[in-house]
């Protein structure tokens, strides 16, 4: 912004409407678009509603059943149960759909 530091008025006169800018008409698209999920973005969420808590049982099962054992399987099962969390984790495809129909929205408002 800026600072009158004149002792005169500044006279502003608008062209256009601030609903008729780029910028709001980006917003807008954004909003439709995240409103309105897409078939493919509806299968990621229902398969990761579903995935995600199977992952994670089979993890906590591996990482405290095989304590019962011994101290060494446990610390070898603990191991792979937290690989399993972050090799198994659903994130990427849950975030890539929504942040793919973002980035084209973008694109397409470029042009």
């Amino acid at each position: 912004g800026t600072i009158n530091a004149g002792s005169s008025p500044l006279k502003i006169r608008i062209t256009s409407l601030v609903e008729d800018s780029a910028v709001s008409r980006l917003v807008r698209l954004i909003e439709e678009s995240a409103s309105n999920s897409s078939p493919t973005e509806q299968l990621v969420d229902s398969f990761a509603k579903s995935y995600t808590p199977i992952v994670i049982v089979i993890a906590i099962i591996m990482c405290t059943v095989p304590w019962l054992i011994s101290p060494e399987a446990g610390r070898q099962w603990t191991l792979n149960g937290l690989i399993i969390v972050v090799i198994a984790c659903p994130c990427a495809l849950t975030i890539s759909t929504p942040v793919t129909y973002a980035a084209g929205l973008a694109a397409t408002a470029q042009r």
